[in-house]
């Protein structure tokens, strides 16, 4: 009997139903990696920022202004910012016992519009500032957010209403990390953008750790933070109770060209002739003083400060209650310059600044000698040369100059009217030149 004819046996590898499976787990699989190599980009796209205080103003005695900033840092250029939200405690020493009220300023955002227009709630239990995440960042038309770059922005300015006058301390507005529900902290957090639209993280998104590096008043901000709150921002925590007057200025001597001048303090630190420290941008030490409308001979206040080498200066007075809201004459005093008046009384009314450097309309002129010297280029500077500080440039001071000349002077010398550290023919120079014009300050009469 002949054998039946066998039928062929599928091979497992071609089997319809082994192959469907077989791409099934291997889709599966691509899916995996696709997931993994999706997770890893985003977390690399994790945005290191810098988030500190800055700009703070003191407005009359009981308005107190401050802003948020942000900007890239780290290896970040730029990133998404699409919300922000704040906490941020203030020193009760500060708020001296006064009832605070608090207005976000959000026209002075520099986010995308709608800007951060989160509405701000105090905490008088705790000192804290709650400021909430902006809104309408989506909408049915749009998807908005804020590039970010290396060059900071203005998230949000805050004013804080005080009853009472603030304090003499400072305000140590230091950010939140930590929230808590009663009563209410916000912590401070930001949200960005990966991609897209609906692709939004931020520092504190469930199940996913934050990859990037987040700076606060410059700490580097971490969950196991021991007090759950940033430092200070020490460059701005200036003292309340302070006038603030922000100064330019230039002084002949010391002039390179270009708006620059020479660092003679920080130079001499370094050859070991003043103990400093001083900024690797200071220039020299300046007298300011306020006098009052009506009484030009007594000044009302005066502080000494560091003038940099590109003119500013910013001038701190302690007695800011009796300066704010009021006019005051600025005289501005050099070593070995001679002191010049501004051409107006300056209105103290918040923190202000006063540019002497810009036009000779902006020095006190008698009329007999121009006020200051033009250095060109549109910029102006006190005349070098008044060594021993009389009020005019003369053979006095031309014989000061020439004895340091003889003694091979080096140092911190009134009669090194250059700043090069040396008193030598180079300051003679400027002394001779500046006594042929006659100059004497000029000073406001008021009887």
């Amino acid at each position: 009997m002949g054998e039946t004819a066998r039928q062929p046996e599928l091979n497992r590898s071609t089997n319809p139903k082994n192959m469907k499976n077989k791409l099934r787990r291997k889709a599966i699989f691509l899916l995996s990696l696709l997931f993994v190599s999706i997770s890893t980009g985003l977390y690399a796209q994790d945005p290191s920022f810098s988030i500190y205080i800055d700009n703070p103003q003191g407005i009359g005695k009981k308005v107190f202004e401050f802003d948020v900033m942000v900007k890239a840092s780290g290896s970040s250029s730029s990133f998404e910012l699409r919300t922000f939200q704040g906490g941020i405690w203030v020193s009760p020493s500060y708020i001296n016992g006064g009832t605070i009220s608090l207005q976000n300023l959000t026209a002075e955002s520099e986010m995308t519009t709608p800007k951060h227009n989160g509405s701000v709630q105090w905490n008088a239990t705790d000192n804290f500032i709650n400021l909430t995440a902006n809104i309408g960042v989506k909408t049915p038309s749009s998807c908005i957010s804020t590039n970010v770059t290396t060059a900071p922005i203005r998230v949000a300015r805050i004013r804080m209403t005080n009853t009472a006058d603030f304090g003499c301390t400072t305000p140590d507005l230091k950010f939140n990390y930590v929230q808590n529900g009663s009563p209410l902290r916000f912590r401070t957090s930001v949200s960005w953008r990966a991609s897209g639209c609906n692709l939004n993280y931020d520092m504190y998104y469930p199940n996913r750790p934050y990859t990037g590096s987040a700076l606060f008043n410059g700490e580097l901000y971490s969950t196991l933070d021991a007090d759950g709150m940033s430092p200070t921002n020490p460059d701005v925590n200036d003292p309340g109770c302070q006038a603030v007057l922000n100064l330019t200025a230039f002084l002949e001597g010391n002039y390179m060209g270009g708006s620059t001048m020479n660092t003679t303090l920080y130079d001499l630190e370094t050859y070991f002739v003043l103990p400093g420290p001083y900024p690797t941008t200071a220039t020299d030490s300046i007298l300011v003083e306020l006098y009052a409308v009506g009484n030009t001979y007594v000044p009302f206040a005066s502080t000494s400060t560091i003038l940099h080498n590109d003119g500013t200066a910013k001038v701190l007075f302690a007695n800011n209650n009796d300066i704010s809201g009021n006019p005051f004459w600025v005289a501005l005093k050099h070593r070995n310059s001679m002191q010049t008046w501004s051409k107006n009384p300056v209105d103290f009314t918040s923190n202000v600044s006063y540019d002497f450097s810009n036009s000779l309309a902006k020095a006190y002129d008698d009329g007999f000698n121009p006020p200051m010297k033009d250095m060109g280029s549109g910029v102006f500077a006190l005349y070098a040369g008044d060594v021993n500080q009389d009020g005019t440039i003369d053979l006095s001071d031309m014989i000061d100059v020439d004895n340091d000349n003889n003694l091979f002077a080096f140092g911190y010398n009134i009669s090194d009217c250059n700043g090069d550290a040396a008193t030598d023919l180079s300051d003679m120079i400027y002394v001779d030149n500046n006594q042929q014009l006659f100059l004497f300050y000029a000073q406001p009469y008021q009887p």
